[in-house]
């Protein structure tokens, strides 16, 4: 079982609330990589503590997350959203990677942003089965080889279409100064109407926005690790001006940059 170790991104005062859970990221073995991104496993212990409300900035991918005895299907999160923490408990999720289940369903990804969906319209898992083993399971390592067990009959193979939209993505969050769509366009070789059209497609968000997204993760991860103004952020990320960053993060957090770090 192999851990990811690569950087946490999206959760807001990360350096904070990492004090009040614990998270544990694992990768899928090469069989299921074309299905799942990571698993991912949170635990809190709060008794006698105030309650913790987590937030994080919107998320394109599907989750399935299974929390007090329930099993779900969430569709991609177009907004900030946070998850209240209190006594003691745990979360178990599988991050499904970008497109994967697009190639699984008759239904376009856009039409279950901000939506649940019932596990069985996609998996036909016996879901009371799952959450007994996993119950029983006293280990992540027990954890997740049963979820992998659970899915590795939904296995997908690679496509072309599904490495191509990986790949606008990864360009995106590794090429910082890629802050137009006509940008991304000129990196991967595609026509804007290409790069749109996969988005639509696989994503059912545009490219346009997810851009705006890992700007703010970039914006998030400044600010977190050091003391900074404004007006370096906006110099550092390319941003036309103050308002343009202003616009940005109150859209998707619903503050503003300043009230961001006066947040506990």
């Amino acid at each position: 079982m192999q851990s990811n170790h690569n950087p946490i991104t999206g959760v807001l005062h990360q350096r904070q609330s990492a004090e009040l859970y614990q998270l544990r990221r694992y990768l899928p073995d090469a069989a299921l990589a074309e299905l799942i991104e990571q698993f991912w496993l949170v635990d809190w212990d709060l008794r006698g503590k105030a309650a913790h409300m987590q937030q994080n900035l919107p998320d394109p991918n599907f989750h399935l997350v299974i929390n007090t005895g329930t099993v779900t299907l969430l569709g991609p999160v177009s907004k900030s959203y946070s998850y209240e923490m209190q006594g003691k408990g745990q979360i178990i999720g599988v991050k499904f990677a970008l497109g994967a289940l697009a190639e699984r369903l008759n239904f376009k990804p856009a039409d279950f942003i901000d939506k649940q969906l019932e596990v069985e319209q996609v998996f036909n898992l016996d879901t009371s089965r799952l959450l007994s083993e996993l119950s029983a399971a006293n280990s992540d390592q027990q954890r997740v080889a049963i979820l992998q067990s659970c899915f590795k009959p939904f296995a997908i193979v690679p496509s072309v279409q599904g490495a191509k939209v990986r790949q606008l993505v990864s360009l995106i969050k590794q090429q910082s100064d890629i802050t137009k769509v006509e940008l991304l366009s000129e990196r991967s070789n595609l026509s804007v109407q290409a790069i749109q059209r996969c988005f639509r497609q696989y994503l059912g968000i545009n490219p346009k926005w997810l851009i705006r997204k890992y700007r703010l993760h970039q914006a998030l991860l400044l600010l977190e690790q050091q003391s900074v103004e404004i007006a370096d952020l906006v110099e550092s990320l390319g941003y036309t001006d103050q308002s343009h960053l202003i616009r940005d993060f109150k859209e998707f957090l619903g503050v503003t940059p300043a009230a961001y770090t006066r947040l506990p």
